[in-house]
């Protein structure tokens, strides 16, 4: 995966340091930075999408079953369908699976699952792989906490971070 994301930020940054002599028309022109080659905004974003599809997987390698999250919670499995429609879980279909990602269990606490989780697919600027990412890697906003640590520490500042990144 790492040598996918080394080979697309090389190919962009060939794309931003090149002066580009070709007509106008050739050309795809973004409001966040310089003019790209058509050709070469259609192969990052190629790049871009096979990524994605490894996110996804990582994530899904990284989730339980329905069943298992039953177990975990001490509920049916209708309970743990009805949560995630509610978004008070977020799940990943997987084929005709639903998979649970780890980082919104936390057995430690009181309450087993992470708080505010309808909040946070509400505000969150991205889908469930995207903000499973963001919510399992460190961050400096938060101390080099990750967002899921973070969220059982100061929700109100993670909510701040998202209404950033929304902004932005």
């Amino acid at each position: 995966m790492a040598e996918a994301v080394s080979s697309a930020l090389r190919h962009l940054a060939d794309a931003l340091s090149g002066i580009d002599t070709r007509p106008r028309d050739a050309k795809v022109q973004d409001s966040w930075g310089p003019t790209i080659d058509v050709e070469e905004a259609q192969a990052l974003e190629r790049e871009n999408l096979h990524l994605q599809s490894r996110q996804r997987h990582e994530q899904l390698t990284a989730s339980f079953s329905r069943a298992e999250v039953a177990e975990m919670l001490d509920v049916s499995t209708q309970t743990i369908s009805d949560m995630r429609v509610q978004n008070r879980l977020i799940g990943l279909r997987d084929g005709r699976e639903w998979r649970f990602p780890a980082w919104q269990f936390t057995p430690d606490d009181a309450e087993p699952v992470l708080p505010d989780l309808v909040r946070l697919v509400r505000d969150f600027p991205g889908g469930v792989v995207s903000l499973s990412r963001w919510m399992t890697r460190s961050n400096a906003d938060f101390d080099g906490r990750t967002p899921q640590q973070e969220m059982l520490r100061d929700r109100e500042h993670v909510f701040a971070v998202i209404n950033a990144l929304t902004v932005a």
